[in-house]
């Protein structure tokens, strides 16, 4: 029996990390590619303790898998704390993401009891359904199927014509109110599932980090200039020697509860239909829950947007007492 031998990750691991990742996506068929700046925001972060929340997989001294815990403290709706990590295609079924999970879910609910509040406890993880192993092995941990997100894909061509509902304006992403915006963006998804509000931080990387693309990005005014919808967008250009394509990803679109069904986010994704048509992208992508209770799976197809692939979350839920 082969032994797996676990320990944190190191910054001078990412470029060996980024090549397994690539590995991994490449054997299973996930049409994306990371890059080692891409890992080094992601794992470089104040929620993330590479000592304490991360761990490398090793056999016989070789980088075989990696795994990480990640979670954002909440105050609202409930806790939850996100369980990343690949392994090597090299050394599957050889013990080495059972040795992982076992170590990530301690790690993870750990993190989630040593919070103080009596909020829901849940963890969770992903993958793309045809990835069969992975949701093997999150059954046998325990873990159970909750929610299913679709990726969906467009065409840039015979983009719907532009509208904008009555009293509102549809601008670029401005360069000064992305405070505003996150305190709308929360709002936005209060009644999402798996939301909980993004702190400061994190929306500054979302915005300005990695893929963003405030350029290409848009919020919706109310006849007072308060933000009432946005739409940021995203652009990863490696990814397109693998896809055949150059998308341009819709990544965060929400609108104030009040403002629903009114047509302004079908106004804020035609905005950025043609502004990925302008910068010269062949195609559009973006992701939804399939429960989304805003109805948006539905506007999406409205809009021209079909099925790519999808995923499925797995949770466990911790009793809600702490240890």
């Amino acid at each position: 029996m082969e032994t797996v031998e676990l320990r944190p990750l190191h910054t001078t691991d990412f470029p060996a990390l980024a090549d397994l990742i690539l590995r991994s996506y490449a054997h299973d068929g996930v049409p994306q590619t990371t890059e080692v700046d891409e890992l080094a925001e992601e794992l470089d972060d104040d929620s993330v303790v590479l000592a304490t929340d991360t761990r490398a997989a090793e056999i016989d001294g070789e980088l075989a898998g990696y795994a990480y815990t990640f979670h954002l403290p909440s105050e609202v709706r409930e806790e939850r704390c996100y369980i990343f990590g690949e392994v090597d295609p090299a050394f599957r079924r050889r013990g080495v993401g059972t040795a992982l999970m076992q170590w990530a879910l301690p790690r993870a609910a750990a993190q989630l009891r040593s919070t103080d509040t009596e909020l829901p406890r849940f963890i969770r993880t992903d993958r793309y359904d045809y990835i069969s192993g992975a949701h093997v092995l999150f059954a046998q941990m325990g873990m159970r199927p909750v929610r299913y997100m679709e990726e969906l894909l467009r065409p840039l061509a015979e983009l719907p014509s532009r509208t904008v509902p009555t009293g509102i304006r549809i601008v670029p992403w401005p360069s000064d109110r992305d405070e505003e915006i996150r305190q709308a963006k929360n709002i936005a998804f209060s009644d999402h599932w798996g939301s909980t509000p993004t702190a400061a931080q994190h929306w500054a990387h979302s915005v300005r980090g990695y893929g963003a693309r405030p350029d290409l990005s848009f919020v919706a005014l109310d006849e007072h200039d308060r933000v009432v919808a946005h739409c940021l967008n995203k652009r990863y250009p490696s990814d397109d020697d693998i896809t055949g394509r150059s998308d341009g990803w819709i990544d965060n679109l929400g609108t104030l509860p009040e403002w629903r069904g009114k047509g302004i986010a079908a106004a804020l994704v035609t905005e950025s239909l043609h502004a990925f048509a302008g910068a010269g992208f062949t195609h559009a992508s973006i992701g939804v829950d399939s429960e989304n209770p805003s109805g948006a799976a539905a506007l999406y197809r409205r809009l021209g947007f079909d099925l790519q692939q999808r995923s499925i979350t797995h949770e466990i839920a911790l009793p809600n007492t702490r240890a």
